[in-house]
């Protein structure tokens, strides 16, 4: 499928739909791409599929952040 396309969502959508998700799904993208983890990751979260994935993740940092600015 990746040698087909080349296309970071298509290959987003197809690990979806396979259950694939979160860290596991940029792993499986960084060695399927032959890319690096953050290469991967930009994959991950600008995949229309990975809206949610990706709003987790700003609300986790959000937090994060907040949680330092009270220390």
């Amino acid at each position: 499928m990746w040698a087909e396309k080349r296309d970071g969502s298509a290959l987003q959508e197809f690990l979806k739909e396979i259950g694939c998700d979160g860290v596991d799904a940029v792993l499986v993208t960084r060695q399927v791409a032959g890319c690096s983890l953050g290469e991967a990751q930009e994959m991950f979260f600008t995949a229309r599929c990975r809206v949610e994935a990706l709003a987790v993740h700003n609300g986790l940092v959000q937090s994060l952040e907040r949680s330092q600015s009270d220390v």
